[in-house]
């Protein structure tokens, strides 16, 4: 979120200090991040420490706090995992605000600064450790588990918006602009949401192996310290299935501005291991993918009260999945899979 949450400082500080027994000096506002959802913020306490703070409107899905915390717990000192309160719960709600506390990484992001050979191995690695692990039974029956449906608040959206732009006219500026834009590629937009569908249809016939995924654990989602440390952060999608889910951003992909070249595949998989990718699988969550990116940016644009800075911020980004090496590119690499699948 670009633009603050509206919840008043002193309630957040409030909180802090009655529910985590933080006495602070002082927070800051941090316009950064991609979730329309959340507001961040550096927390910094009266010893000195920092704080990372993460204040969500609505629900929690509760596996997005729990998943890293037991990770961590079971010392893959890669995770960056919530802090508990002095009533060992995973985050306090203010008014319609979820407040979720973390330790503050000093690093920059991996998409933006790039990985070294060694990172890219400790990155395998680390997915690894994720798709092996077995959490236990009463957080793994909490953990969503995919259903090969694309998900049906963003699909709903774009069929949404592609019947309304079709008709409607605009006043606003950014409105105009990404109607515009939407209607050149109509026929796409639309053909993309039919694809997902499919082949999720073909994967619902299908019996396939399930493993704990993050689900967002591109190179935007790795914190990179001055030591050469690597974090893994935002862990709100963490899903049961199949581990294309996640090797989707590193096999012969593009995510957004970042290339994966053929030599950092290499030494990810050198970090992650041998493994058969399953193409079908993989066409999936790339289209699936796609479908998230529009539903999610075209709302922010067309059907949230949400700032100007965030609907511009949605419009580019919206436009720029469209690119070329970009997301939708992509996807279509893998548009053969689709044919043959149809074909068989």
């Amino acid at each position: 979120m670009l633009e603050k949450p509206h919840l008043k400082d002193e309630a957040i500080m409030a909180c802090l200090r009655h529910s985590y027994g933080l006495a602070v000096s002082g927070i800051e506002f941090l316009p950064v991040g991609n979730d329309s959802s959340a507001g961040v913020y550096r927390v910094n306490a009266d010893d000195g420490k920092v704080y990372f703070l993460k204040v969500r409107q609505g629900p929690v899905y509760e596996p997005g706090v729990a998943v890293p915390r037991y990770l961590q717990d079971q010392g893959v000192e890669q995770v960056v995992a919530p802090l508990p309160t002095t009533t060992q719960e995973l985050w306090e709600r203010v008014e319609q605000f979820a407040l979720i506390l973390y330790p503050f990484i000093e690093g920059k992001v991996g998409m933006e600064v790039g990985l070294t050979n060694g990172q890219w191995i400790e990155y395998g690695a680390v997915v690894k450790t994720i798709h092996t692990t077995q959490l236990p039974s009463e957080l793994l029956g909490r953990v969503q588990k995919e259903s090969f449906v694309p998900n049906l608040k963003w699909s709903g959206v774009v069929r949404q918006l592609s019947e309304t732009i079709r008709y409607q006219t605009y006043d606003k500026p950014v409105e105009k602009e990404l109607a515009a834009f939407w209607r050149e590629k109509q026929a796409e937009i639309d053909q993309i949401v039919d694809w997902a569908e499919a082949l999720g249809r073909a994967l619902q016939r299908r019996a396939l192996e399930f493993v704990l995924c993050h689900a967002d654990i591109h190179t935007a989602n790795l914190l990179l310290t001055p030591e050469g440390k690597l974090f893994v952060v935002d862990w709100d999608q963490a899903i049961l299935a199949p581990k294309e889910r996640d090797l989707m951003f590193v096999v012969g992909n593009t995510v957004g501005d970042s290339v994966i070249e053929t030599g950092e595949e290499e030494l990810f998989f050198r970090g992650y291991g041998k493994t058969d990718v399953d193409w079908l699988v993989l066409a999936y969550y790339r289209y699936e993918w796609v479908v998230q990116e529009m539903g999610d940016y075209g709302e922010r644009v067309f059907l949230m009260d949400v700032g100007t800075e965030t609907k511009q911020d949605a419009v580019q980004e919206f436009l720029a999945l469209f690119e070329p090496g970009n997301v939708v590119e992509a996807a279509h690499k893998l548009d053969h899979v689709l044919f043959h699948d149809e074909e068989g």
